[in-house]
């Protein structure tokens, strides 16, 4: 039979049929694989994190779609999973509750936190506007936020229009959005000169010509500006609010852990102070110092025209300050606030800024000059070591059984497979 031609050729027609069948499936294949990656890459661009799907296999073909949920006036873009293969129909209403339920809640929280940005942010369109935002302001800081929707300078270049470059300063006002919802004791003001000619007069009278242009106030008198959206902006327009404003991130104020001098009568009650007994949380044990063991530091800065190093180190100061509560005190003293508080800095020969004045017993034993955090907080280390205080050790966590791991886990599968939703565990 095999050499009978009628059966060679039904045999090469077979062969040839069987190649094209696995060429076609190779192809549908390959086509598959990028359109999944296609999809995959669209989505990852398109999606916020917390609502990009999680990865899975190609072969089960996983379609996407975009559902407008509309949530009291606010759009909430969610992901919706469609496969051709679903689960039951009591598991896709449960799903959909579930999403249903996290755009609700999601779009709440965006709207609740974007009524408190306009509640906390003062728009000014002239001059005499601002002057009144200076005026009811007192003591508080003033950060003034010029901006503009249609230029964007980012340290060394500017780009105008739809540029996609522009999303650098649409990043930084996101940024001071969310300063603006911490920091209750700053006044936060926006001017936006765009199609106002008052606004465009007001910012060329405060000498501001790119944008965005960030500027602190206090009293009625400038302390600093940034400008531009480059890098390190958003840190450093946090330092300037914590450094003029006292106020950190979720609302901690610096006053609690660093004092305020303004005068010798101030810096003598700050050195015969005595730290009391602090617990400081993840030691073992509370942080116990004899007040002849006890570090003083006065930090010696000042307020207008501040170099940048005494913004860049004042983080360092106050998470050393939380750190070392109950072993060091931390006191700061601002030189130009007034009379008092300059006849002071000159009185301990200061002459640059920032400095930093070590006090032991009510003696002055060290000082340091300049912004390096290292620096200084090898300083405190090296006060320590050599008088022998030595901070409790950080707790360790129980490590946990892998049977206890794995009861755990179980438990959470069966709680996002309630909900409807999949489970990473």
């Amino acid at each position: 039979m095999s050499n009978d031609p009628c059966f060679q050729s039904h045999r090469a027609t077979w062969r040839a049929r069987g190649l094209a069948i696995a060429r076609h499936r190779a192809h549908t294949d390959a086509r598959d694989a990028r359109s999944t990656a296609d999809a995959r890459s669209k989505r990852s661009k398109e999606f916020s994190p917390s609502f990009r799907d999680r990865t899975r296999p190609i072969s089960t073909r996983t379609m996407f779609a975009k559902a407008m949920i509309q949530t009291r006036g606010t759009t909430a873009a969610v992901t919706l999973r469609s496969t051709r293969r679903s689960t039951s129909a009591g598991g896709r209403t449960r799903a959909a509750r579930v999403v249903r339920a996290m755009a609700d809640a999601g779009a709440e929280r965006r709207a609740s936190e974007t009524a408190r940005v306009l509640e906390r942010t003062k728009e000014i369109s002239n001059s005499a506007e601002l002057d009144a935002a200076l005026a009811l302001a007192g003591d508080d800081l003033v950060m003034l936020a010029i901006e503009s929707d249609e230029e964007c300078y980012a340290g060394e270049s500017a780009w105008s229009g739809s540029d996609a470059k522009m999303a650098s300063c649409k990043q930084l006002s996101a940024s001071l959005a969310r300063i603006a919802r911490e920091a209750e004791d700053v006044t936060f003001l926006q001017l936006d000169v765009v199609g106002h000619e008052d606004a465009r007069a007001l910012a060329k009278e405060l000498g501001v010509h790119q944008f965005p242009t960030y500027q602190y106030y206090k009293h009625g008198e400038l302390m600093w500006e940034h400008v531009g959206a480059g890098a390190g902006s958003h840190e450093k327009i946090a330092e300037g609010v914590l450094y003029y404003g006292n106020t950190g991130a979720g609302g901690m104020k610096t006053t609690e852990y660093i004092q305020e001098v303004q005068s010798a009568a101030d810096l003598e009650g700050f050195l015969a102070s005595c730290a009391p007994e602090q617990d400081v949380a993840g030691l073992v044990a509370p942080i116990s110092v004899p007040c002849e063991k006890q570090l003083a530091v006065v930090d010696v800065s000042i307020e207008k025209n501040a170099p940048a190093g005494c913004m860049h180190i004042f983080p360092a100061i106050v998470s050393l300050a939380k750190n070392t509560a109950g072993a060091t005190r931390w006191a700061r003293l601002i030189g130009d606030a007034s009379e008092d508080a300059a006849a002071l800095m000159k009185s301990m020969k200061v002459t640059e800024v920032p400095t930093f004045v070590f006090y032991a017993d009510g003696k002055e034993v060290d000082r340091y000059s300049g912004s390096d955090r290292m620096a200084l907080m090898n300083k405190v280390l090296q006060f320590q070591r050599a008088n022998g205080v030595k901070l409790p050790e950080r707790a360790t966590r129980k490590r946990m059984s892998t049977a206890e791991a794995k009861e755990i886990a179980r438990a959470a599968r069966e709680r996002e497979k309630a909900a409807g939703r999949r489970s990473g565990w």
